[in-house]
């Protein structure tokens, strides 16, 4: 019930940054950013990880990108999940180690503006190692909201849809885990981050 909660807010956030007018005047473009961040995974229960009720652990990772159109940024993405198993496993570690390299669309040129994110990279994870793989091929698909803190600070908002692609459960479906997450980032380089343009008088 909390996935399809949260893919409905997906779609949801989807559908205004997808509707929102491209944003006239100045823009915020060619800053490079490292973003820090943290959240909960919630894993496929379709994976059988015995993970018991709660099918979700912490994750934490790390982001390294770059704003460079107003409505166009590039970014690597590091993470790892964690997740204790249950039963006769009780105490053991379920983690997901992931990476990706993923493309940002901004609804708006401004610095603070909400976007959508679709990426592709690998994962490795308890499930794919129960079969004798190392990483599997992982897509990702987002929506995430950013604002910023003056001219370097920034908060950040993601959830985001992470498809494990050829996995050979039930029904041959590919498995998604729904993360969401928190984090703070920096800036530096690029554009000036003014809210208006900023006309200059004639003649000068």
């Amino acid at each position: 019930m909390k996935k399809k909660s949260l893919r409905v807010l997906a779609a949801f956030l989807a559908m205004i940054a997808a509707g929102s007018a491209w944003a006239a005047g100045p823009s915020a473009r060619g800053e490079t950013y490292i973003n820090l961040f943290g959240g909960n995974t919630f894993f496929d229960q379709a994976a059988g990880l015995g993970l018991g009720s709660s099918n979700n652990g912490g994750v934490a990772g790390l982001r390294l990108g770059r704003r460079i159109d107003a409505h166009l940024g590039v970014e690597a993405q590091v993470a790892a999940a964690f997740a204790h198993l249950q039963g006769e496993v009780k105490g053991g570690s379920a983690g997901q180690y992931s990476g990706a390299v993923i493309g940002n669309l901004y609804a708006f040129a401004s610095p603070s503006t909400p976007y959508l994110s679709l990426g592709l990279g690998a994962s490795s994870n308890l499930f794919g190692n129960r079969l004798g793989r190392s990483t599997e091929l992982m897509g990702v698909f987002g929506v995430g909201y950013q604002q910023f803190l003056g001219r370097h600070f920034g908060l950040r908002l993601d959830v985001q849809d992470q498809m494990l692609f050829n996995s050979p459960v039930l029904g041959g479906q590919n498995l998604n885990d729904v993360q969401v997450t928190g984090g703070v980032s920096y800036f530096w380089g690029g554009s000036d981050h003014n809210a208006f343009p900023v006309i200059s008088p004639k003649g000068q």
